[in-house]
């Protein structure tokens, strides 16, 4: 019901209006599909990196925090058991005193942050606020008293008047200070509760890479989906809008070879559609109308007029001739017109989804740079990192192993390339899809003849590359030195990619018959050859080695509406079309030289000037 209603509506539209409401309907959903993806991406991306920087933070005041707490330990172990060495004792006790005020201050740093209002905007996630308030109630004041503890402990002690009454005093006052219940058991937990803090900090920094990921997954999903259907959209639109032009004139032709074969003028053509096609049938019916009048008014005047029979019947058998020639040659304008629309309509589809994909492609090639730039710092900074802390804490070599640290460090870099390269590869197609896109261009300009053939082979690149059903077609460039040439370059990226469309076909047909020795010893291959003539004219020659033409129908390969094709695969205009291209527009030739049984060449020569 709904195809039948859609059907009715573009019967109803002109040629031009179909063609744009269907182009205009599958861009604007690709269009709106891809901002969507965008827009929501973006967002959730922002949230997911502001969240990673925030958890990023944190792990390093926590992670500072920890290692100055251990180091200020650690020295003042050293301090105590190098009391019997002056030298020795210096050394350590002023390593001890300023790791104790590294410690000092990356406590008072820590309390700041995560005590203050930025703070608790910022913890708020995941129940880490909660955590965070109940490390703090549990450790209030209990790293200020060690703090007091040992700022007595540096006033009772001078280290450049050293006695032995004075380091009797000091290992005293640090055994005490090591024995009591603020280093046994509050300490010793305040540096297990940090690794908790700092556990949850890690699972919310690798928490937002997720939905870093997810975001990048989610912007690509929507954009591939905007363009999944909008190219689908546009294939029932092209299909639907093909059948209501296609069918009123194939019935049209119908009815001209019908009339013109019986010499039965009573045919009306059915009138299908109310665009141009249908006010041609209405005119051909009042043309034919006109000649089944003028015919019916000769047989009445021929049993009147016995004597003029002979020369009315030429007249008549004259205007025969003159309306079959006329019936032709609308007919050829007619496909010619359908045939140019068709191109028309290709070139600016494919060059408005070659410009909607080239938006994203060169945010991503863009970006590219900075991503390896970043991950090179990244690795350099880990890899520094294990140079100074070459023996890491049991957790940290845990979670090493678990992501296969190494792998991940040789590994990266590789991906990266592999992005950049099909990134390039994207780039290099969306140009020549730009290129090719001018076949709807009617300037007469300057262009590289071998950037046209290159776009040309990288859209049927797929049909060149082996399949199921068939082999791998080799192709073999051998371009000459070419100047640039003045010429319609669209129309003749048509007439290469016509020649190199029956040239694939021909090899396919032909293959089918192929035993597998016989593809072995004779592999297909197309060859494109460039060159100059006499420094007047450029010649490009495109040979391949299926199973060539007859005689017969090498004749007759540039007549409009010859085609060896079956009903409904081929309207025999392609090469007629692709010769008019050469011979009147450039003022150049189209040959073709093919011996059955080994290969078909066709040479194009078009001016330079």
């Amino acid at each position: 019901m709904i195809k039948a209603r859609i059907v009715h509506w573009l019967r109803r539209l002109q040629v031009q209006q179909k063609i744009t409401w269907g182009y205009g309907l599958s861009l604007g959903i690709a269009i709106a599909g891809t901002s969507l993806g965008i827009v929501l991406a973006d967002q959730q991306q922002r949230q997911a990196e502001a969240m990673g920087k925030d958890a990023l933070e944190e792990l390093k005041l926590i992670t500072s925090l920890q290692v100055d707490m251990l180091q200020t330990f650690t020295e003042q172990q050293h301090v105590r058991e190098s009391l019997s060495q002056p030298l020795r004792l210096r050394k350590h006790y002023a390593e001890w005193q300023d790791n104790y005020k590294q410690f000092r201050q990356s406590w008072e740093e820590f309390k700041q942050t995560k005590g203050g209002t930025k703070g608790q905007e910022k913890f708020e996630r995941a129940g880490e606020a909660e955590a965070f308030d109940a490390f703090l109630k549990k450790y209030k004041g209990v790293p200020e008293a060690y703090f007091q503890a040992v700022d007595r402990l540096r006033s009772n002690f001078d280290p450049t008047a050293f006695t032995p009454e004075a380091g009797i005093r000091l290992r005293t006052s640090l055994i005490q200070l090591d024995q009591s219940r603020l280093l046994l058991e509050q300490i010793d937990d305040l540096g297990e509760d940090l690794k908790m803090l700092a556990t949850i900090t890690q699972e919310e920094y690798e928490d937002a890479q997720r939905a870093i990921s997810s975001s990048n997954a989610l912007r690509l999903w929507v954009i591939g989906m905007s363009m999944a259907v909008s190219v689908a959209i546009a294939i029932v639109l092209s299909l639907l809008t093909s059948q209501t032009i296609a069918r009123p004139i194939q019935s049209l032709t119908q009815v001209t070879q019908q009339a013109l074969g019986e010499s039965n003028f009573g045919l009306q053509a059915p009138v299908m559609t109310e665009d141009e096609i249908g006010t041609l049938a209405v005119s051909f019916n009042q043309l034919i109308a006109s000649v089944k009048t003028l015919l019916d008014r000769q047989q009445e005047y021929s049993q009147t007029l016995e004597m003029k029979v002979t020369e009315r019947t030429q007249e008549l058998s004259d205007k025969n001739i003159q309306l079959q020639e006329l019936v032709e040659k609308l007919h050829s304008t007619q496909v010619q017109m359908v045939q140019s629309e068709k191109m028309s309509a290709l070139g600016q589809l494919v060059a408005g989804v070659a410009h909607e994909i080239n938006n994203p492609v060169n945010f991503i090639y863009a970006n590219l740079t900075h991503v390896r730039e970043y991950a090179h710092n990244l690795l350099n900074f880990v890899q520094l990192y294990q140079k100074h802390y070459p023996t890491p804490v049991s957790e940290i070599d845990s979670k090493a192993a678990e992501i296969d640290l190494e792998f991940l460090q040789e590994d990266l870099p590789k991906l990266l390339s592999s992005m950049q390269i099909g990134t390039d590869r994207i780039r290099d197609i969306v140009v020549s899809l730009r290129n090719f896109s001018r076949v709807d261009q009617a300037e007469f300009k300057t262009v590289n003849i071998h950037e046209g053939i290159d776009s040309t082979l990288l859209i049927l690149q797929h049909r060149l590359k082996a399949s199921s059903k068939s082999p791998e077609i080799r192709l073999v460039r051998d371009y000459g030195d070419l100047p640039l040439v003045k010429c319609y370059p669209g129309q003749l990226n048509q007439v290469v990619m016509n020649i190199l469309a029956n040239a694939i076909e021909a090899l396919e047909e032909f293959n089918v018959k192929r035993t597998y020795q016989e593809l072995k010893e004779r592999p297909s291959q197309i060859e494109i050859c460039t060159s100059t003539i006499d420094s007047q004219w450029v010649q490009i020659t495109i040979v391949d080695n299926a199973s060539g033409m007859t005689e017969e129908i090498k004749q007759q390969i540039f007549n409009p509406f010859f085609t060896t094709k079956p009903i409904g695969k081929g309207t025999g205009m392609g090469m007629a079309i692709s010769y008019q291209i050469i011979t009147e527009k450039h003022g150049g030739k189209l040959e073709c030289f093919s011996t059955f049984g080994e290969g078909t060449q066709f040479i194009i020569k078009i001016p330079i000037k």
